[in-house]
């Protein structure tokens, strides 16, 4: 595979484009996360013990909020417009049950209340798939928010 060179970036890599994209959005995202925070400490890549014994790495997990309570955000940089319908709805149910396992193992192991949210770089272009998105996640309690 040719190295790839990503616009506003020198790095060169030999990873598909849209990895290095997606992981250069995700470093930009807890970055600002990490310098931004008004309330509570910003963990970013942190590992948690999932309820199945397994590990787990959250992209922020944010303590110190309270007693019992922590955030959990999620940072993807899926690319909704070039989905079909059909991979759209797969890839979000996929993220909604990586989600829920973050957000089990702090209810039952760790025992907090969980605030859940998913962070995706750009809105879908078309309004029908925006909405597909923001219900299905909605659905299940996390709360999506377009970075752009």
């Amino acid at each position: 595979m040719p190295a790839t060179k990503t616009k506003n970036f020198k790095k060169v890599s030999n990873e598909p484009k849209q990895l290095v994209r997606g992981k250069i959005f995700h470093k930009l995202i807890q970055n600002d996360w990490i310098k931004t925070a008004k309330e509570g400490k910003p963990n970013p890549e942190k590992y948690i013990k999932k309820v199945d014994g397994k590990k787990g790495r959250v992209d922020i997990l944010i303590d110190e909020l309270g007693k019992d309570y922590v955030s959990i955000v999620e940072i993807k940089a899926s690319d909704w417009d070039k989905m079909t319908e059909k991979n759209a709805k797969r890839n979000i149910k996929r993220q909604i049950r990586q989600i829920w396992g973050y957000i089990d193992s702090q209810l039952e192991v760790y025992k907090m209340e969980v605030c859940p949210g998913v962070i995706f770089p750009k809105t879908p272009k078309n309004i029908e798939r925006q909405n597909l998105v923001e219900s299905m996640f909605n659905e299940e309690g996390i709360q999506v928010v377009w970075h752009e």
